[in-house]
């Protein structure tokens, strides 16, 4: 795989010097050896990538969208210029905590999701605002009181291929990571993918804390290395690995210790419960009186009793996985509609934990496992709505499933224009409306087109992304019933009429200029 069309280096040098952009831009062909080059002892990336990624790494953030236009121009892929912004985020953010500037990271496969899904004019504008958050995150994570993080190579001797995943699975259970990291890179040398997170999506969805961080960056990890490329895994998982081993056993984030949360007490349900659990347990059909009722227990009862009145349903044949997963989405979205002040971050991350844990449950190898991670999705919902709910005047009084769509008569193209002049000031008056619109087919696609269209061109923070892309992939996966349900929630965090165009994405929008010439 090359980064350009084979082309020899003087040819390229004569072609830049005839361009404007050329000269005032520099290229990976341009640098010297001792520039492209990265220290000894810092992770080097493979060889078509590594002068891509160090391009990024060196150009100033104002003149990004026109570096990577001119390089789009010149032969480099979308997959590539994709593959260089996550690997330079990887290369260069702390992923301790799992959080923060790490959301360049995060954000990878959202602004990926949005870009397939946006309008023709609007398809790379998402990359490009990857890019800008990198650039953003680089320069706060060289601020950080404990310096500015750079991935090193990795030290000591390896497991032997056949010890690397229970070498793994003892260092992650003991807390070390030097070891977890060391086995976790002779996994990502000898096994495949699917090996791998079979192995991981445990870890990741073991720990709630910081707000569902863990299990996001799991998620997202998997899904970013199947658009690029498997060949690039091996730093993305020790990334992963330190992450999810961040806070120790002990530590309390967002109220809870590891021993604090639902994990233990669902891992005893697996061992006891599920051996008792009815044979049609994952069945994917969906009972709306069963969901309605487990929305109102995640609603109402303590994380414990959630899980355990769950097991109990799966066990009596009251409800099957289907049901499950559907009150799990209507409640984390449930959760953003009610979530005022303070609780907002919370619920939209209730939201986008929802998502990676339906993802890894759909990726996970096993039936045990699949019903550990049914158990926490439910418990860390209920631990979601506990935390948001600690200050209670932030949390209003909301039934998701009572939903009612509006009867104004507007037609879609004016009912649009409606819905998106009262975000954000008056989300509520935009539901009923975008309600309505979800229930038909056609109107849904020209709804989300339009909620696209405002995301890519106005979002000024990582969340407006992950939480979009997180209900246009839930709606797909829930019950046809409650499919517009989720599409409605998307007015609870979208950029309206009135906001304004993003600085970096007006020089993203100008440097794309130039592609159509």
């Amino acid at each position: 795989m090359q980064l350009t069309s084979p082309l020899s280096r003087r040819k390229v040098l004569e072609a830049l010097a005839l361009s404007p952009a050329g000269r005032a831009i520099s290229t990976p062909f341009l640098f010297s050896r001792a520039e492209a080059e990265v220290s000894p002892d810092v992770v080097r990336f493979r060889a078509e990538l590594e002068p891509l990624v160090s391009l990024i790494e060196r150009t100033p953030r104002e003149r990004c969208a026109e570096m990577t236009v001119e390089q789009l121009r010149r032969g480099v892929s979308y997959r590539q210029v994709l593959a260089a912004v996550f690997l330079a985020g990887i290369r260069n953010i702390n992923p301790r905590p799992p959080g923060f500037a790490l959301h360049c990271v995060f954000v990878i496969h959202s602004a990926h999701i949005i870009g397939m899904e946006a309008p023709a004019d609007a398809r790379l504008l998402p990359l490009l605002y990857a890019l800008d958050q990198f650039k953003t995150s680089q320069e706060r994570d060289a601020r950080q009181p404990a310096g500015d993080y750079t991935m090193r190579a990795i030290t000591g001797a390896l497991p032997p291929p056949e010890r690397a995943a229970a070498e793994f699975h003892a260092a992650m259970e003991s807390w070390d990571s030097e070891r977890a990291e060391r086995a976790v890179a002779a996994c990502a040398r000898y096994r495949s993918a699917a090996e791998v997170f079979a192995e991981l999506w445990r870890y990741g969805a073991r720990d709630y804390r910081n707000i569902g961080h863990k299990a996001i960056f799991a998620a997202n990890a998997c899904r970013t290395l199947q658009a690029i490329g498997w060949q690039h895994a091996e730093p993305v998982l020790r990334s992963l690995t330190l992450a999810l081993l961040d806070f120790g056993r002990q530590q309390k984030v967002n109220g809870y210790s590891l021993d604090d949360q639902c994990y233990s007490a669902n891992e005893k349900r697996l061992k006891d419960a599920f051996p008792r659990t009815a044979l049609t347990w994952s069945a994917q059909d969906s009972d709306p009186g069963a969901v309605r009722s487990i929305v109102g227990v995640i609603r109402g009862s303590t994380p414990e009793e959630a899980c355990s009145d769950v097991a109990a349903r799966l066990v009596k044949r009251q409800a099957s996985s289907g049901s499950v997963w559907d009150a799990v989405h209507l409640a984390a979205a449930e959760l953003r509609m009610r979530a005022r002040n303070g609780a907002g971050l919370a619920a939209i991350h209730a939201v986008t934990s929802a998502n990676a844990l339906h993802y890894a449950y759909l990726d996970a190898a096993g039936p045990e496992l699949r019903y550990l991670l049914l158990l926490q999705a439910v418990g860390w919902m209920t631990q979601f709505r506990t935390w948001a709910g600690s200050t209670p005047e932030n949390l209003r009084t909301f039934h998701i499933a009572d939903l009612e769509p509006s009867s104004d008569g507007s037609d879609v193209e004016r009912s649009i224009s409606e819905i998106f002049a009262a975000i954000p000031a008056d989300a509520d008056r935009s539901l009923s409306r975008a309600f309505r619109l979800a229930r038909d087919e056609g109107s849904r696609r020209i709804f989300l087109s339009a909620a696209l269209r405002q995301i890519a061109a106005k979002a000024d923070e990582v969340h407006y992304y992950k939480y979009l892309a997180a209900l246009i992939e839930d709606s797909a996966l829930v019950s046809p019933e409650w499919q517009p349900h989720l599409v409605a929630a998307t007015v609870y965090y979208l950029k309206g009429a009135n906001d304004a165009e993003t600085v970096p994405m007006k020089r993203a929008r100008e440097a794309l200029r130039s592609l159509a010439v």
